[in-house]
């Protein structure tokens, strides 16, 4: 089932003003090659929070860019319960595999309010025949998705909880820093308690014991959908990063 989503009102933001493009998979490149990829650009789409954006054996016609907003990424187990894999933050790319005609598989949740770049299989296509830079950018990106794929797998599978959330928080905020955000300051989280805990393989309750933890030893404070570190150094050493 493809979602429909809505083309987004208002002037789009161009590549060149793109305030997340160097965190973004068509960052290196010329000013020319930017142009070129901006007119490749199908359209710019808005989408609500908690909207689905695609699903889990969808035959997805586009690839996205998340230019604003978080998304998670999840995959439906047998049995009916969920596996968050990863929160997609601005810049990544959503949507994309190697065989642009092969089906999805993972689907895609809006978090907060999205505003998603459009780019069409065929024009992904041609990006890639004409733009070798880019190749070599995707073929990256690949590697570090199978990488943390196989990370999170084998913490979820043996890594004890409070180190399976400390994992999974540290990598929210190292990427958070890259784009901007003090670490220092409260922060927006807008991941419900259930999706936490179907990220790190436990229980609500489980992760409700966890999270107390973590506060009464000062490391953090997760509630509210608000974020506080308190001791990162000690964060890292738990999550072994």
């Amino acid at each position: 089932m493809n979602c429909l989503l809505k083309v987004r009102s208002g002037p789009h933001t161009q590549c060149k003003e793109c305030t997340v493009r160097t965190l973004a998979w068509f960052e290196p490149g010329a000013q020319e090659a930017l142009a070129r990829r901006q007119e490749l650009r199908s359209s710019q789409y808005e989408v609500r929070a908690r909207e689905l954006i695609y699903q889990e054996g969808d035959l997805l016609k586009e690839v996205y860019t998340l230019q604003r907003g978080w998304v998670i990424r999840y995959k439906t187990l047998e049995n009916g319960s969920r596996q968050v894999l990863n929160v997609a933050l601005p810049g990544d790319l959503l949507g994309f595999r190697a065989n642009l005609s092969e089906p999805l598989e993972h689907s895609a949740l809006a978090a907060t309010g999205c505003i998603l770049c459009v780019f069409s299989d065929q024009n992904m296509k041609t990006l890639m025949s004409t733009d070798p830079e880019l190749i070599q950018r995707l073929f990256e990106i690949q590697c570090e998705q199978a990488a943390q794929c196989h990370s999170h797998l084998a913490y979820v599978g043996h890594a004890p909880a409070k180190q399976r959330m400390a994992l999974f928080i540290s990598d929210i905020i190292a990427r958070l820093k890259d784009r901007g955000v003090s670490l220092k300051d409260t922060i927006d989280f807008p991941i419900t308690h259930e999706e936490l805990a179907d990220a790190i393989g436990v229980t609500p309750v489980h992760l409700s014991r966890v999270s107390s933890e973590l506060r009464k030893e000062k490391i953090l404070d997760c509630r509210y959908n608000k974020l506080i570190i308190h001791d990162l150094e000690r964060l890292k050493s738990l999550a072994h990063v």
